[in-house]
C-alpha cells in the first residue's frame, strides 16, 4: 500500500468518526433523538403502580435492553467495517490504475513527476526505464554485429570456395602437369577446403548459439588424459607460428562434468592463445586442484590487452582485434562459448593482461553440483 492509500484510509476513518460524532448529537440534541428516545422509553422502561397505590415505580427492562445495545454494537461494527473496506478497496484500485497508466507509459515517454508519496514507484520506475533501455541499445549492437558477421563470412566464403573450384579445374585441365606440381595444387585446394568447413562451422555456431536451455552430460573423465590428446591435435596449428604449449598438471585427474562440451572450452581458449600469441612464443596450461575446485590456467605472451576490451571480451561476436580478417579469425564466438559451458557446470571464467602477458582462468568445481 502506497504513503498516498494509507493517507486516504486514515482520512476515511476520521470521516466514520466524524459521522458517529455527528449521528451522537442528532440522538440528544434534535427532535429525531428525541423521537428516539421515546422508543426507547416505551419499549425498555417499565412503569408499574407502587404497592398500597402509593405512587409509580419505573424500572429498565435490562434484558431487552442488553440484547439491544448489543445488536446495535455488532450492526455498528459490521456497518463500519463494511464501509472501511469499500472505502480502502476504492482507493486501492484507484492507485492500481493510476500505477498501471503510469507503467504503460513510462517506457515510452519520460516518467512524470510524481507526488512525494509516489517517490518510491517513480524511482523504481526509472531503473525500469534504464534497464530496459540498456537491454534495447545491447540487442541492436548484437544484431548489428551479427548482420555484419554473416555479411563478412558470406563474402569469404566465396574466396576458399572459388580457389577450390579453380585448382581442382586446373588439374582437370592440364594432365600434362608434374607430379609435384599436381601435388602441390591438391595441398593448396585441400587447405582451402579446410578454411571453407571453418567458416561454415562459424555460421552453424552463429545459428545455433543459445546456451539458455544447455543440456550437460555428466560423466567422470580424466582431465589429464583429456588435455594430453588436445595438445596433440593443437601441435600442427602451434607448429606455424613456433609455437610450445607446456602443459603442467597431475598425472591423473578425475572429474565429474561434461567432457565434451568442456573440450570445446579448452579448445576455443588455446585457440585464442595462439592466434593472439606472439610468433616463437610458448603457451603455458596448468590444472591445479585447490579443495573442491579446479583451477585451469591459460597464459600466453601477446600484446596486453586494455582493460575496458578485458570487460567485453567474452560478449557475443566480439572480436579482440577488429582489423583481422576473418581469413584468419572467427566470428568472436569462442570465448563467448566457452563462458556459457563453464557457467551451465556452475564455474567461472576470467581474464587478466598486463605486461604482454595475457591469462585465462577457468574454475571448475570437480564433482557434479547438487541441485538447489
Amino acid at each position: 500500500m502506497t504513503k498516498q492509500t494509507r493517507n486516504s484510509l486514515i482520512k476515511s476513518i476520521l470521516i466514520i468518526v466524524s459521522l458517529v460524532i455527528i449521528l451522537y448529537f442528532i440522538a440528544t440534541q434534535t427532535f429525531i433523538g428525541k423521537g428516539f428516545g421515546r422508543v426507547i422509553d416505551s419499549s425498555f422502561i417499565l412503569h408499574e403502580v407502587a404497592p398500597g397505590g402509593a405512587g409509580e415505580n419505573t424500572r429498565v427492562d435490562w434484558l431487552k435492553f442488553k440484547s439491544f445495545v448489543i445488536s446495535i454494537a455488532v450492526f455498528t461494527i459490521v456497518a463500519i467495517g463494511v464501509l472501511t473496506y469499500w472505502i480502502s478497496q476504492y482507493l486501492l484500485k484507484k492507485d492500481r490504475k493510476y500505477i498501471a497508466n503510469l507503467l504503460k507509459h513510462s517506457l515510452e515517454e519520460e516518467v512524470p513527476q510524481l507526488n512525494d508519496e509516489y517517490i518510491e514507484i517513480q524511482n523504481e520506475l526509472e531503473k525500469i526505464k534504464l534497464a530496459n533501455q540498456k537491454n534495447q541499445d545491447a540487442l541492436i549492437q548484437e544484431t548489428q554485429r551479427t548482420k555484419d558477421l554473416v555479411t563478412f563470412l558470406a563474402h569469404d566464403l566465396r574466396t576458399p570456395l572459388a580457389s577450390v573450384i579453380g585448382y581442382l579445374n586446373l588439374l582437370i585441365d592440364s594432365p600434362e602437369i608434374s607430379t609435384e606440381t599436381r601435388a602441390k595444387y591438391f595441398g593448396i585446394a585441400l587447405d582451402k577446403a579446410y578454411r571453407l568447413e571453418y567458416l561454415i562451422d562459424e555460421f552453424f555456431d552463429i545459428t545455433r548459439f543459445n546456451f539458455q536451455n544447455i543440456v550437460l552430460d555428466y560423466t567422470t573423465f580424466d582431465l589429464s588424459l583429456l588435455l594430453q590428446q588436445l595438445s596433440e591435435e593443437f601441435y600442427p596449428l602451434l607448429q606455424k607460428k613456433q609455437q610450445e604449449l607446456i602443459l603442467e598438471m597431475p598425472e591423473k585427474c578425475l572429474v565429474e562434468g561434461d567432457s565434451t562440451k568442456l573440450v570445446r572450452v579448452f579448445n576455443n581458449l588455446l585457440k585464442n592463445a595462439s592466434a593472439y600469441g606472439f610468433e616463437g612464443s610458448p603457451i603455458e596450461m596448468t590444472v591445479a586442484v585447490k579443495e573442491e575446485v579446479l583451477e585451469i590456467i591459460v597464459r600466453n605472451q601477446g600484446n596486453t590487452i586494455p582493460p575496458e576490451k578485458l570487460t567485453v571480451i567474452f560478449d557475443k561476436f566480439y572480436r579482440l582485434d577488429s582489423a583481422r580478417s576473418t581469413n584468419s579469425g572467427g566470428a568472436g564466438l569462442g570465448l563467448a562459448i566457452a563462458k556459457e559451458i563453464v557457467e551451465a557446470h556452475q564455474g567461472n571464467i576470467g581474464a587478466t593482461s598486463e605486461n604482454n602477458s595475457t591469462t585465462f582462468y577457468v574454475l571448475l568445481p570437480i564433482h557434479k553440483p547438487t541441485s538447489k
